[in-house]
């Protein structure tokens, strides 16, 4: 038992980092997959999870061979009924802490705890007849048959199951007469509900409709149940003395490991469902290969989550892109018309690395990519009057910060930025950004508006926002590898709507 500590990590070497700045997941729309993926468990605290992307090949394989285990259904079923066990025992366990009187308390410990153990031995009996090739899986399920074997366990299911039994001999007669409520023990009288029910018995065939008044049910006892509760107990102390006790005994009955065991698989459930309404309509997540060296990244059918999210619930189709880096490359400049989806495909890329650096199935059909081991993201900005500085020094400050922690390792996604100096400050700070990304050799996204920087190094890629061949003004959202053409974008542009040179020379000379 002692080899296994979590379901998200191979061991406690620091493989997860601390929780990335709150500027790359607004950029990347992150904010709004972790809300969609978290819906429902509120209460579970996983958002810590998805806010710790990891540095290390082995924990991201650790965790992808536990996600490859939960999409076998019969894998999932079992976890999923030991999830829905312990939600059970902890609401019982809820009522038992806010329970006002005392021995309620200890009747609802009671039931929490058989709910408890029944869901535990019902986990343990369905994965040891389960095939899982995950080592997390494989080595929690080695530690629950060792935990549900030992004495620990098999005495806590011994004494509640004795306590329950020596509560059911418990039996006694309640007289009510007028005001007064009088409480004493069993002893062998007359059963007059058992006769009461026995000579209505014939009735409830014939009766067709039924004029019973549901009764709302409280948690918590009125005062004249508290009172009758506490008169049983004055006649059964040796019943409720052991009650007592095994409830001061027990109170902390729930194993350490099941617990985390049970917070943790809340991570790879609630994304595995996340995902699924996405496949349902035939988009394609795969387990991407990630590996140390620096410039990898060959990904096919990629698309944005945060986008697809709306797109599915509007039943609307979406652009998937492919984007790759060979050799030398580093940087994808990405150029095209405005509205185009450059944008998007920005965020796509960096929902990719962050989504693999958490070990989770990505939005492709097939990726490779380098483990980041941070991602920046620079956006446009509204500009802060409070900090008594310009838009563009704001991103001059912001960039500079980027550059001076970036690695080789790291991945930047630049958007739209310094379009709010001119053209040729523009293109002199893109140029003086790039060459410094260029010198660290990282990969590197740049969205931009300036067509000459896709061609200033051989290791920038040029993607570029395609158009429909017949209608310029349509936008395809898709993106190919070739010379940025936004001149050409231009001149179509213009001659559809009768401002090219010609047509405006004509309209003048007429």
């Amino acid at each position: 038992m002692a080899g296994f500590t979590s379901i998200l990590d191979p061991g406690t070497g620091g493989t997860r980092s601390s929780s990335p700045p709150p500027d790359l997941f607004t950029d990347l729309h992150l904010d709004q997959i972790l809300a969609a993926v978290t819906a429902g468990y509120g209460d579970s605290d996983i958002a810590s999870t998805f806010c710790a992307p990891l540095h290390g090949l082995r924990a991201v394989q650790y965790r992808q061979q536990v996600f490859t285990d939960l999409e076998d259904g019969q894998t999932r079923s079992a976890i999923q009924k030991f999830v829905d066990g312990m939600r059970a025992m902890r609401g019982r366990l809820n009522v038992a802490r806010n329970a006002w009187h005392r021995l309620q308390r200890q009747g609802w410990l009671i039931a929490a705890i058989e709910s408890y153990c029944r869901t535990v031995e019902l986990l343990r009996d369905e994965l040891a007849d389960t095939p899982m090739r995950s080592s997390g899986l494989r080595n929690f399920a080695e530690h629950l048959t060792g935990y549900v074997d030992s004495e620990v366990f098999t005495t806590l299911v011994a004494e509640t199951q004795t306590m329950r039994e020596q509560l059911h001999t418990v039996r006694y007669l309640v007289h009510i007469e007028g005001l007064q409520v009088h409480v004493e023990k069993f002893d062998e009288q007359t059963d007059y509900s058992s006769a009461i029910a026995e000579t209505f018995e014939r009735f409830a065939t014939e009766v067709s409709k039924d004029y019973r008044v549901a009764l709302p049910e409280f948690n918590d006892m009125n005062h004249i149940e508290e009172q009758i509760l506490e008169c049983v107990a004055k006649l059964h102390p040796e019943a409720f003395s052991a009650l007592d006790h095994f409830s001061r005994r027990h109170e902390h009955f729930i194993e350490p490991t099941i617990a985390r065991f049970e917070h943790e698989i809340h991570f790879y459930l609630s994304y595995l469902a996340f995902i699924g309404r996405f496949r349902a309509v035939g988009l394609r997540f795969c387990y991407p290969e990630l590996t140390d060296d620096p410039g990898v990244m060959d990904v096919a059918d990629a698309f944005d989550v945060a986008l697809a999210i709306n797109a599915v619930q509007e039943d609307d189709r979406l652009v998937t892109n492919d984007f790759y880096l060979s050799g030398s490359e580093r940087i994808f400049v990405v150029t095209g018309p405005n509205q185009g989806g450059k944008t998007t495909l920005a965020r796509t890329i960096g929902q990719n690395a962050y989504l693999a650096s958490l070990g989770c199935p990505v939005p492709a059909s097939n990726a490779r990519l380098t483990l980041p081991d941070q991602i920046f993201t620079h956006f446009e900005r509204q500009e802060d009057l409070s900090t008594l500085h310009g838009k563009l020094d704001d991103e001059l400050v912001r960039i500079h910060d980027i550059l001076s922690r970036a690695t080789d390792a790291s991945i930047i996604v630049m958007n739209e930025s310094f379009s709010s100096t001119t053209v040729n400050d523009a293109l002199l700070i893109g140029r003086e950004v790039l060459e410094r990304i260029i010198a660290l050799r990282c990969i590197a996204v740049y969205v931009s508006f300036l067509d000459e920087l896709s061609a200033l190094d051989p290791v920038c890629v040029s993607m570029v926002g395609d158009v429909a061949q017949d209608d310029p003004t349509q936008r395809t959202f898709k993106f190919t590898r070739r010379p940025a053409d936004g001149l050409a974008y231009a001149a179509a542009l213009a001659d559809k709507y009768g401002l090219s040179y010609d047509a405006l020379g004509r309209r003048i000379s007429q």
